[in-house]
């Protein structure tokens, strides 16, 4: 159903997320200061809002979502994954998410999926991730969920039907740093085009408006 990317890289925090549904950005992926989560497979959006909280008051990552997970009835139906400022990852793979379903981690991100058209996506989507070293958080998570798309994505396909990004950036957020494709026949793609236009315009923006203030995490 879904394909998604969180990484953890000079304290920026991210994640970017593709399925074949509508408005996957409104329920699936969270940031914040400390940490990135996606919650998908069957969908519990409460465990990413209260991982971000648990994170805000210091707690690590795999041990909020563990927490949150006992208290699930329905835990084996769910795909968590994420990655705190520390490092600390967290995978969970429920035994009912549909077939292909897992993950990969590597130092700086987690990568899961399921309902995937195979293993080959998320294997895709990692080796992408590490390759685009030295840009941007927000063009690596890009160059990931290309990759996953291209490798097959969700086997539902033939492409996602909404995608988004999302991250934290302590130094300088900006316009693209917030991006969402709620329903499309090629949202992956979509997501890129808005994303390169949102960074012309964002970069226009705060030469002409110096006032500009779009922090979304105001401390």
């Amino acid at each position: 159903m879904t394909f998604s990317i969180c990484a953890s890289v000079d304290g920026c925090h991210g994640a970017a997320i593709a399925t074949k549904a509508i408005a996957v950005g409104s329920t699936a992926p969270f940031v914040c200061r400390h940490g990135a989560v996606c919650t998908q497979a069957m969908t519990n959006t409460p465990i990413g809002v209260r991982t971000v909280r648990r994170l805000r008051r210091g707690e690590a990552i795999d041990d909020a979502v563990a927490s949150l997970l006992e208290a699930d009835d329905h835990a084996e139906t769910r795909q968590v994954h994420g990655i705190d400022e520390t490092g600390s990852i967290v995978r969970h793979t429920g035994s009912e998410c549909i077939s292909h379903a897992g993950d990969r981690h590597g130092d700086e991100y987690t990568v899961a999926g399921n309902m995937l058209a195979g293993p080959a996506v998320l294997d895709a989507m990692a080796d992408a991730f590490a390759a685009a070293g030295g840009k941007s958080i927000d063009r690596r998570l890009l160059a990931a969920l290309r990759a996953g798309e291209d490798a097959g994505g969700d086997k539902r396909g033939p492409t996602a039907q909404s995608a988004a990004i999302v991250v934290f950036d302590p130094d300088t957020e900006r316009i693209e740093h917030d991006l969402r494709v709620d329903e499309s026949d090629d949202a992956v793609s979509k997501l890129e085009r808005v994303h390169e236009v949102a960074a012309t315009a964002g970069a226009e923006w705060a030469a002409e408006y110096p006032q500009l203030d779009i922090r979304r995490y105001p401390k």
